[in-house]
């Protein structure tokens, strides 16, 4: 007798269920706006904390299609801490960041188009430099940023420079409803973390091939001191 059950893809569900996703995720962030504590970010640490450290893990995906850029068979994920970032804050909302990562393509696979036969080693160190979106208006919980600077790249056996762009988003778990009895709620240590998700163009500028560019999404926590 045959199986008549389907299994549905992460990236089939996604596409049917994206409107619900959309909605439930409006309706949560409506929800922590309204109990989140709004703070001027001057406001959330009594200390002059500028200093960043995150943790995170990292999706590279080196054949990346902006007509599909949720493919899910083109990813290549490490867990944590597989990203390390840096970042200090030298002026209002300007800070700067140096990130190292590492991730693994298996072979099978293609990178830029060129079938992969052996295991390939990603490294990247860069340095950038991050505008605080939320900081400038002044948003609660979520702080949007933008970031841009140069890398360093080792794909497999060979070097290259890239010229990184993109954003994430830094959540304040200090601006969160359930902190807002506190006048100060993150002077405490363990208040001082916060979630980040980010999403990185890295383009080789080495040389006019597409070899070793590839778009990079982390997911961590941070905690600034």
């Amino acid at each position: 007798m045959k199986n008549s059950s389907i299994t549905l893809s992460p990236y089939n569900f996604l596409k049917k269920n994206l409107g619900k996703i959309a909605l439930t995720a409006f309706i949560l962030g409506s929800s922590l706006e309204s109990n989140a504590q709004v703070n001027h970010k001057e406001e959330r640490f009594i200390s002059d904390s500028r200093w960043k450290l995150g943790l995170s893990m990292n999706s590279v995906n080196v054949n990346f299609d902006k007509n599909d850029p949720l493919k899910t068979s083109d990813f290549s994920t490490m867990a944590i801490p597989s990203k390390v970032t840096l970042g200090y804050e030298f002026v209002e909302n300007l800070s700067v960041e140096a990130a190292f990562s590492f991730n693994k393509l298996k072979p099978g696979g293609f990178t830029n188009g060129v079938p992969l036969y052996t295991n390939k080693d990603i490294y990247t160190f860069s340095g950038s430099l991050l505008y605080s979106l939320g900081g400038l208006f002044n948003i609660p919980v979520v702080d949007p940023y933008l970031k841009g600077g140069i890398g360093y790249l080792s794909f497999g056996q060979r070097n290259y420079t890239t010229g990184d762009f993109g954003g994430g988003i830094n959540f304040w778990l200090a601006d969160f409803g359930f902190m807002k009895g506190y006048r100060y709620p993150a002077e405490a240590w363990y208040k001082r973390f916060g979630i980040n998700v980010e999403a990185l163009a890295k383009k080789n500028i080495t040389n006019s091939t597409a070899l070793g560019s590839h778009v990079q999404f982390s997911a961590g926590i941070f905690y600034a001191f």
